[in-house]
């Protein structure tokens, strides 16, 4: 077995960029918050919803985070 590694990044101490994306999904027992952050901005989704429907455009949210982050968002890190 090598000891290299499967998935060798180079970020890490000095990396130029780090995107950080949160999603959060608080399961009560009538409905569900749904909240997708990017770092320390606002929230980009911050929804109440239906059971079953706690990942309907999820993925869209947090592509859009990731690109605007990519992009020179508000702050260099997060």
């Amino acid at each position: 077995m090598s000891d290299t590694p499967l998935h060798p990044v180079e970020d890490g101490p000095g990396a130029g960029r780090v995107v950080e994306v949160t999603v959060r999904v608080m399961v009560g027992p009538d409905r569900s918050t749904v909240i997708v952050r990017r770092g320390r901005d606002p929230a980009v989704v911050h929804e109440v919803r239906e059971h079953g429907r706690e990942a309907d455009g999820l993925g869209t949210a947090v592509e859009a985070a990731v690109r605007e982050g990519l992009r020179g968002g508000t702050h260099p890190f997060g």
